[in-house]
């Protein structure tokens, strides 16, 4: 676009020294003869107009001045502002809050009171339950074989009395209890606090009478004492060794046997 418009200058400033080189010619010629007058020509003007498909950002300067075009102004620079801290300082060495313990929870489950747990021996106690407040309790019950557990073997109860520390007591009366009338025997008389008592085809129990001075005191009775069969209690005959358990005991059928039978003092 700039060429163009260069060149169409051009053109008009050549017409122009043209038109004024040919007006110099014509008054020199009219000095030296006349001449008709002749008809000036149109001056001749371009028909070409420029189409600017863009409107034109400078106009040239009709001398020879040399165009200048802009120069974009540099751009400014903003003054530097500081940047932003992204970074976060760094902390102060102050001692980090310490978390109190935390109490304690009492997660304890209270204590309940179960069930005093049964005992699972079915074996009978050799002795009856002791009762609170009785002078004699029966320390012990046991039946063995006395001489064969046959026909000809013995059939008694032998009983032996002591005090709370196990020293022997003599002159103390056993009463039985269960039959009618009533029998009585003294310990001393088969040595230190001992006697004896021959059962028959009965039930037998017994327990402390009287004391060595006469006077009557509390005692424990035993449970039943007996060589009839299937009257004894078969653990008595188990802590004897004449059998191992109720079958074995059972299956020996009708026999004899003799107990041995200890009631201890409480004091």
């Amino acid at each position: 676009m700039r060429n163009r418009t260069l060149l169409l200058i051009g053109l008009i400033g050549l017409l122009g020294l043209l038109l004024f080189g040919c007006s110099l010619g014509s008054a020199g010629v009219s000095e030296v003869t006349i001449t008709p007058t002749k008809t000036l020509r149109p001056v001749f003007t371009s028909t070409l107009t420029p189409t600017a498909t863009e409107p034109a950002t400078e106009t040239p300067a009709p001398n020879d001045t040399p165009i200048t075009t802009s120069t974009p102004a540099p751009p400014t620079e903003a003054p530097p502002t500081e940047a932003l801290a992204t970074e976060t300082p760094p902390l102060a060495d102050t001692p980090l809050p310490t978390t109190p313990p935390l109490a304690p929870t009492n997660t304890t489950v209270p204590a309940t009171n179960p069930p005093p747990i049964q005992p699972t021996n079915t074996t009978a106690p050799p002795t009856n339950t002791p009762q609170p407040g009785v002078n004699f309790r029966v320390k012990e019950i046991r039946a063995r074989e006395d001489g064969s557990l046959t026909a000809s073997g013995l059939h008694n109860i032998y009983f032996t009395v002591i005090d709370a520390n196990g020293a022997p007591l003599d002159g103390v009366v056993l009463k039985e209890v269960n039959n009618q009338p009533a029998q009585e025997v003294t310990t001393g008389n088969k040595g230190p606090g001992q006697t004896e008592f021959t059962m028959w085809a009965a039930d037998y129990r017994f327990q402390v009478d009287r004391d060595a001075s006469g006077a009557p005191v509390t005692s424990e009775t035993t449970h039943v004492l007996s060589v009839l069969f299937g009257h004894a209690v078969w653990d008595d005959l188990i802590r004897g060794g004449i059998c191992s358990d109720p079958a074995s005991c059972e299956a020996l059928g009708p026999i004899h046997y003799s107990y041995d039978v200890t009631f201890q003092r409480a004091w």
